[in-house]
């Protein structure tokens, strides 16, 4: 086949392969280089293939037909990675979701806040801890605290201010975590 009929051949048929190659691929410019590299591909062998042999129309649709083929399987499995990397970063979303859902601020902390507040109340005064807890812990009023004791209410509020300063400094790192835990319980959350 000399370049001449090669030419030929180009101008007689590519166009119809173009439009063949772009009802599979869906894709003008990925047609156009399908075809062409069948063009191309053709060209590269043609010495191997006889004219008077082969029907040359069909024998190039075929080499359009593989490539559009290996393009059409390349793609399928491009997809089908992409969704299984979308598939795994759902389940690592949904994981992390789950978790947020199930992560109590409350319970976070609790127990080492118990843990330290028990502590500093050991350390602290007898007077001074057993005002802090009839206040807090026993829901007794200033006057009541006072006249148990045999102290005065001002007495009571210095204690109780005594002990709370002394929590707050040791809880310092955790108030941040304390307050949100209490806007959450007042909000029902």
């Amino acid at each position: 086949m000399n370049h001449f009929n090669f030419e030929e051949l180009y101008i007689q048929y590519h166009t119809r392969f173009v439009i063949i190659a772009r009802r599979y691929v869906r894709d003008i410019m990925v047609a156009e280089d399908l075809v062409t590299d069948s063009f191309i591909s053709f060209w590269e062998h043609h010495n191997s293939v006889s004219p008077t042999d082969v029907n040359v129309p069909a024998y190039l649709l075929t080499i359009v037909k593989n490539k559009c083929l290996n393009y059409l399987t390349s793609q399928q499995r491009h997809l089908r990675i992409e969704q299984q990397i979308h598939n795994t970063q759902n389940r690592l979303i949904d994981a992390n979701i789950r978790s947020l859902e199930m992560c109590n601020p409350n319970q976070l902390f609790a127990k080492e806040v118990s843990h330290i507040v028990q502590r500093e109340l050991a350390l602290m005064p007898d007077l001074t801890r057993q005002i802090f807890e009839a206040s807090r812990f026993r829901d007794k009023t200033y006057a009541e605290i006072s006249q148990e004791y045999g102290v005065s209410v001002r007495r009571v509020t210095s204690e109780i201010q005594n002990a709370l300063f002394t929590l707050r400094k040791a809880l310092k790192d955790y108030l941040p975590i304390v307050s949100m835990a209490l806007i959450f319980r007042s909000l029902g959350l």
